[in-house]
């Protein structure tokens, strides 16, 4: 990403979270200070210059520098800390539920290759979903980093290709939070499994350029050391006296040693640390329409449950017990009717 491109990004951020925080913020272009008010609440807790400062993308007296360097990430943190909730109970107003025979949008959405699936009349429903903001980074030399959002139903533990739900969420209070904050999430794996492959995912161009680079340095050691062994097995000068077998052999174990050493720490150089890890948990109610299905895999029988939600107008998927993955066309297990992906069936 471009440097213009980050600081328009920071800049961005900057005028949000101090607007966010109760404030007013007026900075039109990059180019020239931007201004802002505060109230003189927040000034004392989170530390700010004062009720009225500027901002700007370049250091000046006066002004606070918003950028990755400098204290502008300090004080950032110090207002979200003191502004911000870091817990609390959000609901997507109420929405238009369809009619409750979803048969034949079941029908067009999912497969059954080795099932007989009846579904049963939708029932509305407040069903739980768990947004999941995470921050993966691939680090060595350089360093990629990417917001990754992930959006799971509590209950199915599905992935849902939702929105940014807080666009459009209320905040409600119904009694004593804390139990709520305090549960340890259940989604937590189904979000992480989703994260790395959306991280390979975003992160392929990067990599293909890292492995480039890596190949390129590859390639100029192993012409240096090529061209050193040749130069082992004898003297350009006529006058030198001839190596002896043992000499050669020597300088050329030598040199394929100092390659092996080099390529070693090459490999050290170019190795890609990667890291997934969550920041923000957002746990949202949204309304629903659940159907009750009774799945039949040979003798035995088991009920499950689909979603269709109202946000995306659409089906969510299932999920595999094993492996967490998405998927419209489940296979069942023989005996427990175990819902499963087609690479666990296959598997199993």
């Amino acid at each position: 990403m471009a440097s213009v491109d980050i600081q328009q990004d920071l800049q961005e951020f900057a005028i949000e979270l101090f607007e966010r925080s109760g404030g007013i913020a007026d900075w039109p272009r990059l180019d020239a200070p931007g201004s802002v008010v505060m109230p003189s609440r927040l000034v004392a807790a989170a530390q700010l210059p004062g009720e009225e400062f500027l901002l700007d993308s370049v250091t000046a007296s006066g002004t606070l520098q918003v950028g990755l360097a400098g204290e502008f990430l300090d004080v950032a943190a110090r207002l979200l800390a003191v502004a911000v909730p870091r817990d609390g109970s959000f609901c997507v107003p109420d929405r238009h539920l369809t009619s409750r025979d979803l048969s034949d949008k079941i029908a067009s959405t999912f497969v059954w290759p080795n099932a007989r699936v009846k579904p049963q009349i939708a029932e509305p429903a407040l069903i739980e979903y768990h947004q999941w903001t995470l921050l993966g980074s691939l680090q060595s030399e350089d360093v990629w980093e990417s917001v990754i959002r992930v959006s799971v139903n509590a209950e199915s533990q599905a992935i849902a290709q939702m929105p940014d739900l807080f666009q459009e969420a209320i905040a409600v209070v119904e009694g004593d939070m804390s139990a709520t904050t305090a549960e340890e999430p259940t989604t937590y794996l189904a979000a992480i499994l989703e994260g790395k492959q959306r991280l390979i995912t975003e992160s392929a161009n990067f990599v293909s350029r890292f492995e480039q680079r890596l190949e390129r340095d590859r390639k100029r050691l192993l012409e240096y050391y090529r061209a050193l062994s040749l130069e082992s097995k004898g003297s350009k000068r006529r006058s030198a006296v001839v190596p002896s077998p043992d000499e050669i052999a020597a300088k050329e174990q030598a040199v394929a040693l100092e390659l092996r050493r080099k390529l070693a720490e090459l490999n050290e150089n170019y190795a890609l640390r990667a890291v997934l890890r969550p920041v923000v948990l957002a746990r949202v109610r949204v309304p629903v329409l659940v159907v009750p299905l009774t799945v039949q895999r040979k003798q035995a029988t088991r009920d499950y449950r689909l979603f269709w939600n109202s946000v995306t107008k659409k089906f969510d998927p299932l999920s595999c017990v094993r492996c967490h993955r998405s998927t419209f066309s489940p296979r069942f297990a023989n005996e427990t009717v175990d819902l499963l992906c087609a690479g666990c069936a296959e598997k199993s």
